[in-house]
């Protein structure tokens, strides 16, 4: 020790200890130093050097010291936790876990032995024990917060919500400032589907933690649970940036990418027939005076070739601001950042006057989905129509179909029904599944059993409205086989002579339409003079069709 301080040895300890609570660890360090010069044995400032070594992440030189200062004292229970410490760091677990049983063999009433060798029980699946030694913890010390919270997160794991909850809370009573149990009492909330307190209590955890990626990720499934989305990728990728390895933050990163950008827009915007379609309409549409505004964005591909085609002036409208950030990329990206403006709203919010300065001469949209009437295609033209759009001006696409024919076929059959395998009768599974679905698959054969019907048709430039209908369809069947129900696809007439469909006969790679299909109750053996008796309805929102009966012409 240097002479002038004149400290004993437990009086030099003791005031290293105190720069150690303070935070002061370079001074803490030195002077636990100065003590080993003087007495290179003393066991203190051996372990505690140690705990240093373990806080700056250096937990072998930590097991390295901690060791030695057991070796001089052996029996040194707080030296014991912290050698558990270090091991578990080091992922020696046996080791840790025989160093904090020693440390509770020496000292049975020492509470932060108990709940650290719970949390390690806990990491390697020993659930119940690690509930015990929590629990063992809080008998010695029923005010131990750490605790506390560290048995309501095994209650948590175990489904043991109410229990759980209690637990949290009691924690906060005796901690209001933990960050970690107000975001454990997050997880109870969020499972017992209190989403906005739930809510509250991700947001406490961040206050005191603003570096949680567990609690940031958590609070981004609360806000996407509540529908939204966009919010829920803006804290995703802050937990990201925080610890790129998260798996939870990349799950829940997924989940709200695929509520926001679903997948379908990638081949949507690789398929080449719907592009040259869109291009074709536009070529023929645009002049060099023509205004054009566009319903969805997306990628902006169709606002740019509205551009690039010479039009003066190109609006698009994208509800999901998360596609209208990326979009404006897209433009800038493009050199068409001065041509094309992007404007992160629905179409029914976008008001003349003050996002555009007058009417557009022609209104472009592609928001049709698989069936066709969804994502509010009907109530987002008719609206655009009315306000957005010159008397006279020009709709692209100028109508729409939703057409439908009976299918069969054996490869599309064993992907939408089963009836035996392996020798086993299967057949009653159909009935849980359902009746419509949505074919994603391009590779199918497809057996189309009768001409191609227009169930409904909607002409976007000759009418301004569009109610609800319902009618019944007689279907010829053309070609004999088994019958599974009936298909549906889309048509669009671009203009007076384009025209584009998905039509099941084509073999494409990519498309941003699946094919829809509804099945009947039971397939059917169909043959040429028989027709199927279809009815068809759609609420402006979905299309539905339903097999009424099958009929034999009188002559068959």
């Amino acid at each position: 020790m240097p002479p002038e301080q004149q400290l004993t040895i437990q009086q030099a300890i003791r005031l290293a200890m105190q720069h150690h609570s303070a935070g002061e660890l370079s001074k803490a360090e030195s002077m636990y130093q100065q003590i080993l010069n003087a007495e290179p044995n003393q066991p203190d400032a051996l372990h505690l050097l140690g705990v240093i070594a373990y806080q700056g992440g250096k937990s072998n030189v930590a097991v390295e010291m901690i060791t030695s200062a057991i070796a001089i004292r052996p029996d040194y229970a707080e030296a014991y936790l912290n050698l558990g410490n270090a091991f578990k760091e080091l992922g020696r677990v046996e080791e840790a876990e025989q160093s904090y049983r020693r440390s509770i063999e020496l000292n049975p009433s020492f509470t932060d032995a108990h709940s650290n060798l719970g949390v390690l029980l806990q990491e390697t699946g020993q659930v119940q024990e690690a509930e015990q030694s929590y629990r063992k913890a809080l008998v010695l010390n029923p005010e131990f917060a750490e605790a506390q919270n560290n048995l309501s997160s095994v209650l948590i794991e175990t489904g043991r919500l109410e229990e759980a909850e209690q637990s949290c809370r009691r924690s906060l009573e005796l901690n209001p400032n933990f960050a970690q149990a107000h975001s454990n009492l997050g997880v109870v909330l969020m499972e017992t589907g209190r989403l906005e307190e739930a809510e509250q209590s991700y947001r406490r955890a961040l206050e005191l933690n603003p570096n949680g990626a567990a609690p940031l990720s958590d609070l981004a499934l609360v806000v996407l649970r509540r529908g939204r989305s966009s919010e829920a990728v803006s804290y995703l990728h802050r937990a990201l940036e925080i610890d790129p390895t998260s798996v939870k933050a990349q799950i829940v990163l997924s989940k709200s990418l695929d509520n926001l950008v679903p997948a379908w827009h990638v081949p949507m915007m690789n398929d080449t027939l719907r592009n040259e379609a869109y291009l074709a309409a536009l070529r023929s549409a645009i002049t060099t005076d023509s205004k054009v505004f566009e319903i969805g964005t997306g990628s902006g591909l169709i606002a740019m070739m509205a551009a690039r085609l010479g039009a003066t002036e190109v609006t698009t409208c994208e509800a999901v601001e998360l596609i209208a950030a990326a979009a404006k990329e897209v433009v800038a990206a493009n050199g068409l950042a001065d041509s094309v403006k992007v404007l992160p709203k629905k179409s029914t919010d976008v008001v003349v006057g003050d996002d555009i300065a007058e009417q557009a001469d022609i209104l472009v949209s592609e928001i049709l989905s698989s069936e066709f009437l969804g994502e509010a295609v009907l109530p987002s033209i008719e609206d655009a129509k009315s306000r957005l759009l010159k008397p006279g001006g020009q709709i692209i696409p100028g109508a729409g179909s939703v057409m439908i024919a009976l299918f069969g076929g054996d490869s599309i059959g064993r992907n939408v029904r089963v009836d035996n395998a392996c020798g086993f009768d299967l057949s009653k599974f159909n009935e849980i599944t359902s009746n419509k679905l949505h074919i994603l698959r391009y590779d199918l054969d497809i057996d189309l059993l009768s001409d191609d019907i227009e169930a409904f048709n909607f002409d976007f430039n000759a009418q301004d409205y569009f109610p609800a209908d319902q009618k019944v369809l007689r279907i010829p069947v053309r070609t004999a086989g088994r019958c599974f129900g009936l298909i549906q696809w889309n048509r669009m007439q671009m203009d007076d002579e384009v025209v584009f469909e998905n039509h099941p006969s084509l073999r494409v790679d990519e498309s941003g339409w699946s094919r829809v299909i509804y099945l009947f109750p039971e397939p059917i053996d169909a043959e040429p003079g028989q027709t199927a008796v279809i009815s068809a309805t759609h609420d402006r929102q979905t299309p539905w069709f339903t097999l009424e009966n099958l009929e034999n012409h009188p002559d068959s």
